[in-house]
């Protein structure tokens, strides 16, 4: 295995793994210009933190001072701190701060400034990402990209899409596999990937027939004024209703924001609606990402539910108390 001087790995990967030095310095010169790339994101500079304490920790040097750039250690200790990362990113994506934070525009101005960045002239990202005009109560904004805080279930699916794209051009395994596999997976979940679309543009068309806005409408009205029960259950209820989150704000936000609930309330329902919309997707029957995956990995519906639902009670939890901590602070 290959070896590397400890110490300053460590001070090339805290000081420029953001922009992917310490990858050319080992010889990994596909993964130093990926991280090149990508700085702009800040993902290599949190990955770069990452890997710095994890070779810090694990990675004890010889009496050269050298370590070995893989381990089985190293790897177990990336993919905790990855699925930890991974974790922190949904929430801070899907959650809509600005929506319930007036004076938080970080995440928008990120867009904004991304937008307008050029190289040489040229705006590298206007294509991509639409400087974000405003940001409505459901947390939406302007732009092909939207700003983190309001990423649905698509965005996040799209995003993992684009890194699995870079992970294969930088793994030792051969592309022309990678598009064979990809390709085989596509026609095993092409027809379960058509009947749950099919499933979902029927409930589209049923709550806009009116049917789904007078179910969820009647749930809404249970009380008068602001109610977490009540609009939790109509989130929830909605969700299951409507998977697709553009739908779900068009028809059952609308229906939940005209209910009689003072305006002053509408960053609590945002939040309440984005978290359990989120939330239902893991595991209802009518989430076409959760649908497709399981049949994918062939795992049933039922052993599913089994495995997750400690989960899912843990969320709901943490979303109940996250609600009442921001409705006491309006």
């Amino acid at each position: 295995m290959k070896k590397v001087n400890k110490t300053l790995y460590l001070i090339l990967t805290i000081l420029f793994g953001c922009v992917g030095i310490n990858k050319f310095y080992t010889k990994k010169i596909k993964e130093g210009i990926i991280s090149l790339l990508f700085c702009w994101t800040f993902i290599p500079f949190v990955l770069s933190v990452v890997e710095f304490f994890e070779v810090l920790i694990c990675e004890k040097k010889d009496s050269n001072g050298n370590i070995t750039l893989d381990s089985n250690k190293r790897s177990n200790v990336l993919f905790g701190a990855s699925l930890i990362l991974f974790i922190l990113f949904l929430l801070v994506a899907t959650i809509p701060f600005e929506s319930f934070f007036n004076k938080f525009t970080l995440f928008s101005d990120l867009n904004s400034s991304l937008s307008e960045f050029k190289l040489f002239g040229y705006k590298v990202f206007a294509n991509l990402i639409a400087a974000p005009a405003s940001s409505d109560a459901m947390g939406q904004t302007t732009g092909v990209l939207p700003a983190l805080g309001a990423w649905t279930i698509s965005d996040v699916a799209t995003f993992l899409f684009i890194i699995t794209g870079i992970l294969v051009i930088i793994s030792k395994k051969e592309i022309n596999n990678q598009i064979a596999n990809i390709s085989d997976g596509t026609k095993k979940v092409l027809p379960i990937a058509v009947a749950t679309i099919l499933v979902s543009t029927t409930l589209v068309l049923l709550v806009n027939s009116g049917v789904g806005i007078t179910i969820v409408n009647k749930i809404a009205n249970l009380a008068k004024g602001f109610n977490l029960a009540v609009i939790t259950l109509s989130s929830f209820v909605g969700s299951i209703l409507v998977s697709s989150f553009k739908y779900f704000t068009y028809f059952i936000g609308q229906v939940i924001l005209i209910s009689d609930i003072p305006s002053k309330y509408n960053s609590v329902i945002a939040f309440i609606m984005h978290s359990i919309y989120h939330f239902t997707m893991i595991f209802a029957p009518t989430s076409i990402l959760l649908i497709i995956g399981l049949y994918y990995l062939n795992i049933p519906y039922n052993k599913w539910l089994k495995y997750i639902w400690k989960v899912l009670l843990a969320l709901l939890v943490i979303i109940l108390i996250i609600s009442i901590v921001i409705f006491k602070l309006v």
